[in-house]
């Protein structure tokens, strides 16, 4: 079932929608387009059409009979349509995911859909793009690119035993890292910089000025 979805695959939450240049271009350059219940009425207000439409589909006002793409419906009150886009995803092999819109809003969605990229960081490739960052949930090693002096933070989804950076400003080194905000606007030294944690972590990743 694969075949059928062009990549890259972006999903659009119900946030903020975007306005800066880069999570734009993310979108126009998307082969399929997975909307979160509402936000499909979003997209279609600045004249872009979704591929597959997902949620409880009680915020959109688009009905079923007017939508030629893939219409699914989930009532499932126990999840966020964010949580069941993402199963979605994984269960047709969708594995590489950006998500737009997933922040700016109400800040308890806000918070819960970072936790919600916690969760399926575990099981996927996924990262949010704000106007501001792509963020990242890490844990173990990865590098990542940058630019010198990117604004670059690191905060900590639960207590960690060990976090490493190298080519950060602020190193870490083999450090425990709680759930604080001492990992804030630390800076990129060159054009990449690695982390190896113990415990998930969020990364941001300003985007370059």
């Amino acid at each position: 079932m694969t075949a059928f979805f062009q990549t890259p695959i972006v999903v659009l939450a119900n946030g903020r929608f975007p306005s800066n240049v880069i999570p734009l271009q993310i979108l126009d350059e998307a082969g399929t387009v997975i909307c979160t219940d509402g936000s499909a009425d979003t997209l279609l207000q600045f004249e872009r059409t979704p591929h597959v439409i997902i949620g409880d589909l009680d915020s959109t006002k688009l009905k079923k009979s007017d939508f030629k793409g893939l219409w699914i419906p989930d009532q499932d009150q126990y999840k966020t349509d964010l949580q069941k886009t993402l199963e979605w995803c994984l269960l047709n092999n969708l594995n590489e995911i950006a998500v737009l819109g997933a922040m700016g809003e109400r800040e308890d969605h806000s918070l819960g859909n970072l936790h919600v990229l916690a969760e399926f960081s575990e099981k996927m490739t996924v990262h949010f793009i704000t106007d501001f960052a792509r963020i990242y949930c890490v844990k173990g090693q990865q590098t990542f690119q940058s630019k010198k002096g990117q604004q670059i933070s690191i905060t900590a989804v639960e207590e960690v035993s060990s976090i490493t950076t190298k080519g950060l400003k602020y190193a870490l080194n083999n450090e425990l890292f709680p759930p604080a905000c001492n990992g804030i606007s630390n800076e990129a030294e060159g054009d990449e910089f690695s982390i190896n944690t113990s415990h998930p972590v969020w990364l941001f990743i300003n985007h370059p000025e």
